[in-house]
């Protein structure tokens, strides 16, 4: 051999030693085994699981607030974690609303092996907080917070989903039932709206507050607008309690004196409480005495004693009819004078059913808006009047307030 060509032997030799050499000094890697990948002392259970091969990285996987589906594979092995749960369900039995339920679910691990943990999907409107993915060491316990805000009247059930990695517990559901209530209960809600009152008697006032969530409250003081109206609390009965099924409650008895003359009747009771959020609740008295005439119609409002004659086009004008009854007189019913503010209303009386054998006479009122009438507005701060005189001797005199509009 030629001493070049031994020489490019040579050199040949030592570069395929030098390979072999490095390849000796690198791990081996053998089919799909994952042990070589280093796990940061600093990621949690699930953040490393996720990274395993075949893993699901999407965003609708998994995200900040929870995990769709287990993040986590089974444990496996002769050493295993054993999630033990105290309680998997809580009933917060009555509740205001308004109010938050909250309650603390003691998750422990008595198995030989970590348990893995990650918050899953929540029932809407509710939340656990101080969970984020963890591990749970063998022997520990975590405490898993759940609150709810129930916002519909009646009994409710809501749930929480926590995975691990606990081969007998991979999917946990924790569970809060409960029933909601007003905090109070009051009626008549919106106080007494008594019409017309064609009668002197006394007129009662019956009603009730009650609670179905406060063992006890007191009702402090009720403050009345007049001596016209007289009002006291009762607190109910233990068969009472019972037969509403409340834990609370007062009777409202009371009344309105009788009154003589037409009128119209505004009062109000206002009933004091000690409870922190409804110190006190507004209850209305309105009505009207209407003596011995009665009127009906369209667009009347006995209450007030008012017709809304609404808009009237000043070339067409517009008459509107009221029916007017009250008992038999000496005399048929007559007006004696008309008093009109806009001074070109007008109003006229039509006998239809009367008579001395009649319980109620009855009668038709037109009130007109002439054609050509002066534009104007009559709202319901400043409304016109008609100042009727009879010459029945209940009620001689009648009063009667118009809104109006003319265009």
């Amino acid at each position: 051999m030629k001493p070049l060509q031994l020489i490019a032997v040579l050199f040949t030799l030592v570069a395929c030693l030098s390979l072999v050499s490095w390849f000796m000094t690198q791990p081996v890697l053998l089919g799909t085994t994952k042990n070589a990948r280093t796990v940061s002392p600093e990621k949690t259970g699930a953040e490393d699981e996720g990274k395993e091969e075949g893993a699901d990285h999407s965003h609708d996987e998994t995200d900040k607030e929870h995990h769709k589906t287990n993040p986590f594979k089974a444990a496996t092995g002769e050493k295993l974690p054993k999630l033990e749960i105290v309680e998997k369900e809580f009933n917060f039995s009555r509740m205001a609303l308004g109010a938050t339920g909250e309650h603390d679910f003691v998750v422990k691990n008595v198995g030989t092996a970590p348990a893995k943990i990650a918050r899953g999907p929540v029932q809407c409107k509710c939340t656990v907080a101080g969970l984020k993915d963890q591990e749970i060491p063998p022997g520990e316990e975590i405490r898993i917070h759940l609150a709810w805000t129930p916002k519909d009247i009646g009994p409710f059930s809501q749930s929480a989903t926590i995975w691990s990695n606990d081969p007998d517990n991979l999917e946990i559901k924790l569970i809060v039932t409960g029933e909601l209530f007003p905090e109070v209960n009051i009626a008549p809600q919106n106080g007494w709206s008594l019409g017309p009152i064609s009668t002197s008697e006394k007129i009662p006032l019956i009603g009730f507050i009650e609670s179905a969530v406060y063992n006890t409250f007191k009702i402090t003081e009720i403050v009345k607008s007049s001596d016209r109206v007289q009002m006291e609390a009762i607190a109910y009965t233990e068969n009472e309690l019972q037969e509403r099924a409340v834990l609370s409650g007062y009777h409202l008895r009371g009344h309105l004196v009788g009154i003589e003359t037409p009128q119209p009747i505004s009062e109000l009771i206002t009933v004091h409480t000690d409870l922190k959020n409804l110190p006190k609740f507004e209850l209305p008295v309105n009505g009207t005495r209407t003596g011995s005439i009665t009127i009906i119609g369209s667009n009347w409002y006995s209450g007030n004693r008012l017709l809304d004659l609404g808009m009237v086009s000043t070339g067409k004008g517009k008459e509107v009819k009221l029916t007017v009854m009250t008992p038999p007189a000496e005399e048929e019913l007559k007006l004696l004078e008309v008093k009109a503010n806009p001074g070109f209303l007008s109003a006229t009386l039509k006998p239809e059913q009367v008579g001395k054998e009649l319980a109620r006479e009855r009668y038709s009122l037109f009130v007109k808006v002439p054609p050509d009438s002066p534009k104007g507005v009559w709202p319901e701060g400043t409304p016109g009047t008609l100042l009727l005189k009879t010459n029945h001797p209940l009620v001689p005199e009648l009063e009667i307030k118009i809104e109006l509009t003319v265009e």
